[in-house]
């Protein structure tokens, strides 16, 4: 299984899927206007990675965790419902038998991301994380 990454721009976030150190991480902007084309491939990869995991779990004898990092700075509607199909599918990982630790970055001074990763934090019932920081 390979490593996913897309580079980041203003309207779509940068991902940084590292199978080696086992750190998922989407950070930036998600606000590209077809939302679906921008995600599909994420999830895809997401489900494949799981699909591995159970296929090859007589390797994993002791199974590390993986860590997910959110870390928006902003993202739109749209962009809510995939994020919450990816929460969906990391708890789903842990279902498995394989650990899941999902950090949620937010602003110090955007009370508004807090509250989102905690409103699907809640609807998702999947515990987060989170991670307070200042962006300069």
């Amino acid at each position: 299984m390979k490593s996913y990454s897309v580079n980041g721009t203003l309207v779509s976030p940068a991902v940084d899927f590292n199978i080696e150190t086992r750190v998922l991480e989407i950070s930036g902007y998600s606000r590209p206007e077809n939302v679906r084309d921008f995600y599909f491939p994420l999830i895809q990869w997401l489900d494949d990675l799981n699909v591995f995991l159970v296929n090859n779990r007589s390797l994993n004898v002791s199974i590390e965790p993986f860590t997910f990092k959110f870390k928006f700075i902003y993202f739109n509607s749209s962009s809510a419902k995939f994020i919450y199909d990816i929460i969906i599918m990391l708890n789903n990982f842990q279902k498995d038998g394989f650990p899941m630790k999902i950090y949620w970055y937010y602003d110090a001074d955007d009370d508004e991301l807090r509250e989102a990763g905690e409103e699907l934090s809640d609807m998702a019932n999947v515990p987060f994380f989170y991670v307070e920081s200042k962006r300069e």
